[in-house]
């Protein structure tokens, strides 16, 4: 059990530390600041333990006494690092892919250009297959409600399409039109890894693997055309 009146100095997370950026891997873009990098052990347990009492009970049942029970503290101790439910959200909102998308760009950092195609539908796949997808849809609802956790998650996933889009091959700077075209794959492959994970978890007998493949051919017959001719006229004129 933690002690509430302890004296060890652990800055609690606020709002205005939660909103600092800084970049992410790969030259990846802004994203809202790891609330891990400044949490205690205790503060990062007690995250983790949101996450599976949200897992286990589901979104009602996600209250700092929960919170408290799983993690072995007190409530005093899990508002005195979230303050609240709502920043104990925005803590996962932030950290939930983290570990999983960076894992998959140290990856493709030292992937050679000629490989990157096939090793970019590879780092999808395994951000598909993540575990942090139940909880994050069990956020999904209760976010999109709220500006300031909507506009959080925006930023998130802004960072998400970043960090696709510089795993895609390119062999020099890529022109304003190029940079089109692998925004635009970058937003389909983000759609793609979320629709799967929601259909695997709605039936657990779709073949996600398929679809992967079928991205794969797709991407290696289409994408030096793209690169090549630009978005189509009717998208560029927009």
């Amino acid at each position: 059990m933690i002690d509430s009146n302890h004296t060890e100095d652990h800055t609690p997370l606020r709002a205005d530390e939660a909103d600092r950026e800084q970049r992410g891997p790969a030259g990846a873009g802004p994203l809202v600041a790891d609330p891990r990098a400044s949490l205690s052990p205790a503060a990062l347990e007690i995250l983790a333990a949101a996450q599976r009492v949200l897992a286990d009970k589901g979104f009602t049942g996600l209250t700092l006494r929960a919170v408290a029970q799983e993690s072995g503290a007190n409530s005093a101790m899990v508002q005195y690092y979230f303050g609240s439910k709502d920043g104990l959200v925005e803590a996962m909102i932030d950290s939930v892919f983290r570990d999983d998308q960076e894992e998959a760009a140290s990856i493709m950092a030292a992937v050679p250009r000629n490989e990157r195609l096939r090793r970019f539908v590879d780092g999808l796949r395994t951000i598909g297959s993540s575990r942090s997808f139940p909880v994050f849809f069990d956020i999904l609802p209760y976010a999109l409600r709220i500006d300031g956790l909507r506009a959080r998650l925006a930023r998130t996933y802004e960072w998400y399409r970043r960090l696709k889009r510089n795993w895609l091959p390119v062999e020099q700077t890529p022109s304003p039109s190029e940079e089109e075209v692998l925004l635009a794959v970058a937003e389909l492959a983000t759609a793609v890894v979320d629709g799967l994970a929601i259909q695997g978890l709605i039936d657990d007998t779709v073949d996600r693997e398929r679809a992967y493949a079928v991205l794969e051919f797709m991407l290696q017959r289409s994408l030096p055309e793209l690169l090549e001719s630009g978005l189509p006229a009717a998208l560029a004129r927009r």
